[in-house]
């Protein structure tokens, strides 16, 4: 409800005027609204149909699962409340290092590029390393400590790819920046694949060539078979670098992948 206080007018016609006014601008606001008649003392009451987003709005966002029969967290909210919990681990675990946790990957993709990149900030509050691994099937506030210990252990388990190593993928969508490029997902892993904008759509073999925590960049494998295939499809370790057998093998998954080494791809069960 809005009041509206028009002093110092003891005039009816200029009562009416006011009125008349206010009234032909609210017709051109899109928004419902009701005024009631100015009273003798100069107050006009109205009504104005509140638009703006409440505090259910912010926070939660349509349930996909039922289809707007009800409502679930949104990844921003539990984003937030990721932040408040990784915080509270390194405070209650002094002694590990590093931690693998399974989030849902659209949660980790906001805490480790969002905005502000609240990740780094957390690691340089507590001088810990968090890690994250997860897939789409996760409930959207799923959360768990799926391991804890020395960084390198961590890591040995949380990156999914090696440098050189050549993986099966679908590549899923073009580059947002690199025209010639394209990108392919797993899990919410992201592999920015160079020259691989006319793929779209298809499945290849790349060779990962850099491996970070949330993305890695490849490169084609050249005169791999090109293949259809849908754009959701898994990636797959199919080969690995030639001094394999020199160096022991990483075994590390991500959100339940499976990796098969060079032997198990080409014998198979």
């Amino acid at each position: 409800i809005i009041v509206i206080d028009f002093i110092d007018m003891s005039r009816s016609r200029n009562r009416d005027a006011v009125l008349k006014t206010l009234s032909k601008a609210l017709d051109e606001d899109r928004t419902k609204t009701y005024v009631v008649e100015i009273s003798p003392l100069g107050l006009v009451e109205m009504t104005r149909q509140n638009v703006t987003e409440g505090v259910r709005e912010i926070l939660t966002k349509t349930c996909p699962t039922c289809d707007g029969e009800s409502v679930v967290l949104s990844e921003e909210t539990v984003a937030i409340d990721v932040e408040r919990r990784l915080r509270e681990l390194a405070a209650e675990r002094p002694a590990a290092q590093a931690f693998l946790i399974r989030i849902h990957p659209r949660v980790a993709t906001l805490l480790a590029g969002g905005p502000g990149r609240p990740l780094l900030e957390i690691e340089e509050e507590t001088g810990k390393h968090f890690h994250f691994e997860g897939s789409e099937g996760l409930p959207i506030d799923h959360f768990a400590v799926a391991l804890e210990g020395s960084r390198e252990a961590v890591e040995e388990r949380a990156l999914p790819f090696q440098e050189g190593e050549e993986v099966l993928v679908a590549i899923e969508e073009p580059h947002m920046y690199a025209e010639d490029d394209a990108v392919a997902k797993l899990d919410g892993y992201v592999i920015s694949v160079a020259g691989a904008g006319r793929l779209v759509g298809k499945k290849t073999l790349v060779r990962i060539e850099n491996v970070g925590r949330s993305a890695a960049s490849a490169t084609l494998v050249e005169g791999a078979d090109v293949i259809d295939a849908p754009t959701n499809g898994a990636s797959t370790s199919v080969r690995s670098q030639p001094d394999e057998e020199a160096k022991p093998r990483r075994r590390g998954r991500r959100g339940g992948r499976g990796r098969r080494k060079a032997g198990d791809a080409e014998g198979g069960d």
